[in-house]
Order: structure tokens, then C-alpha cells, then sequence
């Protein structure tokens, strides 16, 4: 009975080293400090280029695809003479310069109010926090930005109100080489394929004044191409 207990507890033993082994084999790789503060790095600097901006909205005509199919025609409008700045491992931030804020107004529709107040606003920019990633095959590194919110403080129909604009990446990343990283200027090449933005939704405080995206409902779709 003995020796049977010693052998149950040296088959336990074998188990678990067995699974302590298999696991060390998955256990997922991972950018180091230096190779993320290197990376960031090489990607900062100042991008100028151009806004292309699709929008749809109920002014829009229906026309149809080439299959004959109905579609929507969005509108388009382009901006040049504009920039993006992406900052080193210190910051670790993408900042959208010149953003046509007044052209958010052509969507809004929910409050015609805040939309003339829109109308007015001066370009601002678009911040965002950006990081690196092995993609899955950890033969390229992924790159990806989060928006942060827009805060605006308009007054308009006899009241202050703290207008939130809401982004997103498009459910986008972007993917380097480790050998294009290790170059100067390294988002040149991201930058001249475009890099996309949507407008996802507005409020006013906490309240939703408008979402945007939806198939039925207005958009807007935002993309910045390097010159």
C-alpha cells in the first residue's frame, strides 16, 4: 500500500512538471522597454499632408453601385495644409493637427443649436494615444492609436455647455517590420497609405446628443494621408 502511494505521488509530480514545461512554450513574447522607447522614437516627427473627410448626411442623393444596387452618395471634402505630430516614448501621443471641427456640423442634426455652434469653431486637433504590440506571428509589430475624447465649451442657446466629441480608429492596427523600425521617420510609410479615424459619437455633458455610424444614420470617416 505504501509503495502504491509513493508512485501515485511521483506520477502527480511527473503531471505537473510535464504542464510547468508545455506552458513556458506559450507563454507570449513581448516588446521590451528599450525596444518600445527605440520604436517610438524612430516614428516621431512632424507629417505633413492632407484630410480627406466622407460624410453622409440628409442632404446626400441616392444613386445606385455598379451592380445597379441603390447606395447612398456620401459627400467629400479634402484639406490640405494640414499635419500630423507623433511624439517619442515620453509621450507616446498622435496629435491630428488642424482638424475641421466646423465640418462636424454638417452631420449633426439631432440639435440644430449645437450644430450652428459647431459652424463657428476653428480647427483643433485630435489627440490620441498610440502603442506597439507583436502581432500574432511576431513577425511584424503592430501599431495602434486610441482617440481621446474632443472637450468643447460652447455657448449657445443662452447657456454654457461642455460638448464631448467622441472618435475611434476605425477597429484599425497597422503593421511594421522590425527592420522598418529600426529607421528614422519610420511612419512615413503608414502615413502615405493613410491612417483612419471615425467620428462615433456627441454629447453634451453626459448626455448623447447624437451617434454616428450607423448604416441608416450619419457618418463620418476621417483620413489623414502624408504628402
Amino acid at each position: 500500500m505504501k509503495n502504491l502511494i509513493i508512485w501515485r505521488l511521483v506520477f502527480v509530480m511527473l503531471a505537473v512538471v510535464s504542464l510547468a514545461s508545455c506552458g513556458s512554450d506559450d507563454v507570449e513574447k513581448r516588446l521590451t522597454s528599450e525596444q518600445r522607447e527605440l520604436y517610438a522614437q524612430n516614428i516621431s516627427g512632424e507629417y505633413p499632408g492632407q484630410y480627406v473627410i466622407i460624410y453622409k448626411n440628409k442632404d446626400c442623393i441616392e444613386g445606385t453601385d455598379e451592380a445597379g444596387r441603390p447606395m447612398t452618395i456620401a459627400h467629400s471634402e479634402t484639406f490640405d495644409g494640414v499635419q500630423v505630430d507623433v511624439s517619442d516614448s515620453k509621450m507616446l501621443h498622435v496629435f491630428f493637427q488642424n482638424f475641421p471641427v466646423s465640418l462636424i456640423s454638417k452631420v449633426v442634426d439631432a440639435d440644430e443649436e449645437l450644430s450652428h455652434a459647431l459652424a463657428e469653431i476653428s480647427p483643433q486637433a485630435i489627440t490620441a494615444r498610440y502603442g506597439f504590440d507583436y502581432d500574432t506571428d511576431y513577425s511584424h509589430i503592430k501599431w495602434a492609436f486610441i482617440p481621446n475624447v474632443m472637450l468643447l465649451n460652447l455657448n449657445y442657446d443662452g447657456s454654457e455647455h461642455h460638448i464631448r466629441l467622441v472618435f475611434n480608429n476605425n477597429n484599425q492596427h497597422y503593421k511594421f517590420t522590425q527592420d522598418e523600425l529600426k529607421h528614422p521617420k519610420a511612419f512615413s510609410s503608414l502615413a502615405e497609405n493613410g491612417i483612419t479615424l471615425q467620428l462615433e459619437a456627441i454629447y453634451d455633458g453626459s448626455t448623447l446628443i447624437q451617434r454616428f455610424g450607423s448604416e441608416s444614420g450619419n457618418y463620418m470617416h476621417i483620413k489623414f494621408k502624408a504628402d
